[in-house]
């Protein structure tokens, strides 16, 4: 039997070449976003452009690359289609209008708008909602037009939550400025998360990323559970730089997924394993990607200063997940690496640790040298590019990181930041919105009303929100919304603007993990083939410390360094322990001893004690503690093997 002729370029009708989406338009594409983050580097650094011009040419380049390389439903056919082109015209016509007019726009936004105005501004709302929902979904495009509704329709709203409502033109007037889309959220991502995205490009281009994950292989490839230890180092290393826990997942899992089934871990367990350390990069300093910088504007503090609040939370995350996952390989008994399969540290640091020395500049310059962020992170970007032209064979340098490998890296960063440009200009949208109508802070009353003045109700109540808005949103989007509507309740109630904005930081960020729907967890389904439920409450166990740290620092600010150093280690060294008992409790495993339900429920007692900064519940804690260690002790003396209760 004979083959059918299978298409060949020239087979294909020229049209269908010209308009597909791995073809000549998408060279397009690279060249734009090439010319596009250049342009970025120089208005931000050796022509200063004005705000609307810079904020406005880096939509309209990440616009139109997502139009070419998005496909706009799951059956496309591989083709840029007539709607595409459309929406590549609506977003150029808005570009040329907004750079055209940008003087005039920043002073009558709002207030003396024209038509020309509103009709520019509904073509740029309509592109901006598209993009959302062809890169995250549609739940933040959705939360938008609701809250379009309600700007619209205040006064058939009921009690605190109705307003006289704005007409349309209004609405979408104030929405197209420096107070809506253009905003401090999309401000931020063209300056520090632009630059930090870069640094990452970068180094994964001149080889960095690979000495990182060859260096996570030789520390804990050899552990108990080293398969799965691996994914949370490298996965800590590249979820502080790359801001997205989808993106984490999807770059790091494609390898530290299949290596960790092949070692004996479950489908699903390998999988959640991944996604709650991709989670983790969100708030784990140096970087904490793309929240942190937007943390630093609202708040009006420094980096430094949310740096150090976060570090002891975020160590203490990580080490909830290290700790459950080394009781998993405790309880199952899976397999190490093999030594052919581990590098020795010393071997790959002497042949690649050079490229690793970018990081430690960057340090130097957000910490020590406390340069500006766009500063630290140019600075890594260029120490990235001097060391990354040479490559080291056979003990001699090479020259190796070209103009090509550059021009990838520029790419990469300007398709990575599609993404966050487009939650940061919806969530501009939702922050206009609620900023015009005044709902954010009638949210906040709501919050403080019905926890009648108690802080843990209230606490619990900012909890379920932001969990819930976090839900099928980037981290970004989500923190952005909460900081607008849910702190300020819980700062009004006497918690610190830190407190409580890390706070609502990390649930939104947690929502990645937290069923039914956990962005990272359906992002490894598809690597690990297995159900994403199933990864996702397995996901929720592992980083259920997470869910427990936030509460401690509100009662006990020593967790953001915020105290005498000796009080600061003795909150640090209790929650320490209060994590090691939740493990325990949720994997029922300690030494050789497994635990039956009762000795489980006081582990988990102990846990939640300790966690309270209090000596009476540190001191019962203890008590419960050593009441256990006891009975386990006593139990192995007389048998040693594992047994039950």
């Amino acid at each position: 039997m004979q083959r059918e002729p299978q298409n060949s370029p020239e087979t294909i009708p020229l049209r269908n070449r010209i308009l597909s989406r791995t073809g000549p338009l998408r060279n397009f594409a690279i060249a734009f976003a090439v010319v596009g983050a250049l342009f970025n580097i120089v208005g931000l650094n050796l022509y200063l452009v004005d705000a609307f011009v810079l904020r406005s040419t880096f939509l309209f380049v990440t616009s139109v690359i997502a139009f070419i390389i998005y496909p706009s439903r799951k059956n496309d056919r591989g083709q840029v289609e007539v709607y595409d082109l459309v929406l590549l015209l609506l977003s150029l016509s808005a570009y040329v209008y907004t750079v055209l007019n940008y003087d005039e726009l920043t002073g009558r936004a709002g207030v003396l708008w024209v038509t020309p105005d509103v009709i520019v501004g509904s073509m740029l709302c309509i592109t901006i909602l598209e993009l959302a929902r062809r890169t995250m979904g549609p739940a933040l495009p959705i939360l938008a037009l609701l809250l379009f509704g309600y700007a619209l329709w205040g006064p058939y709203f009921p009690g605190i939550l109705g307003h006289p409502g704005f007409e349309i033109d209004r609405i979408v007037s104030y929405i197209y400025s420096l107070d809506g889309i253009f905003g401090i959220p999309f401000g931020v991502t063209v300056t520090y998360v632009f630059v930090f995205v870069l640094f990452g490009a970068v180094m994964e281009a001149s080889g960095g990323g690979k000495v990182l994950m060859d260096l996570a292989v030789s520390l804990t490839g050899r552990s108990r559970g080293g398969t799965a230890k691996i994914a949370i180092i490298a996965s800590s290393f590249f979820g502080t730089l790359n801001g997205s826990p989808v993106a984490n997942v999807t770059a790091t899992g494609a390898f530290t997924i299949p290596l960790m089934k092949r070692t004996g871990y479950q489908p699903a367990f390998a999988g959640a394993v991944e996604a709650a350390a991709s989670t983790g990069g969100q708030i784990l300093p140096p970087i904490m990607g793309a929240s942190v910088f937007i943390m630093m504007d609202i708040i009006g503090t420094d980096y430094v200063s949310i740096a150090k609040a976060a570090l002891i939370p975020a160590l203490l995350y990580y080490v909830g997940v290290f700790w459950m996952v080394d009781l998993e390989a405790r309880r199952t008994g899976v397999k190490r690496l093999s030594e052919e399969e581990i590098p020795r540290t010393m071997d790959v640091l002497r042949d690649g640790g050079y490229l690793l020395i970018p990081i430690p500049i960057l340090l130097y310059a957000l910490l020590v040298a406390q340069v500006s962020p766009l500063r630290a992170g140019l600075i890594g970007t260029l120490s990235c590019l001097i060391l990354g032209c040479f490559k080291r064979q056979s003990g001699v340098l090479r020259l190796h990181l070209g103009p090509k490998a550059i021009a990838s890296a520029l790419y990469v960063t300007m398709r990575s930041s599609i993404l966050v440009a487009a939650a940061c200009t919806v969530a501009g949208i939702v922050v206009g919105i609620l900023g015009l109508t005044g709902l954010g802070l009638n949210v906040a009353n709501i919050i403080l009303n019905y926890s009648m003045g108690l802080l843990p109700l209230a606490l619990v109540l900012a909890t379920v929100v932001a969990i819930i808005l976090g839900i099928g949103m980037p981290t970004t989007a989500a923190y952005i919304i909460c900081a607008a509507v849910v702190a300020p309740g819980l700062v009004a109630m006497g918690v610190t603007a830190m407190g409580a904005h890390l706070f609502v930081l990390y649930f939104a960020n947690l929502s990645n993990i937290t069923p039914p729907v956990a962005l990272a967890c359906y992002a490894a389904s598809g690597i690990a083939r297995a159900n994403p439920l199933s990864i996702s409450i397995k996901a929720f166990k592992l980083g259920l410390a997470g869910f427990l740290i936030p509460f401690a620092w509100i009662y006990g600010p020593q967790l953001l360094m915020d105290g005498e150093p000796l009080s600061i280690a003795y909150a640090t060294a209790t929650a320490f322990v209060g994590i090691l008992a939740l493990g325990v409790s949720l994997q029922g495993v300690i030494g050789t001893s497994t635990l039956g339900w009762p000795s489980r429920l006081c582990a988990a007692f102990a846990a939640v004690l300790l966690v309270i900064p209090d000596n009476l519940t540190d001191g019962l804690a203890l008590i419960v503690i050593l009441f256990l260690t006891m009975i386990i002790v006593r139990r192995n003396s007389r048998r040693p093997s594992f047994g039950s209760e």
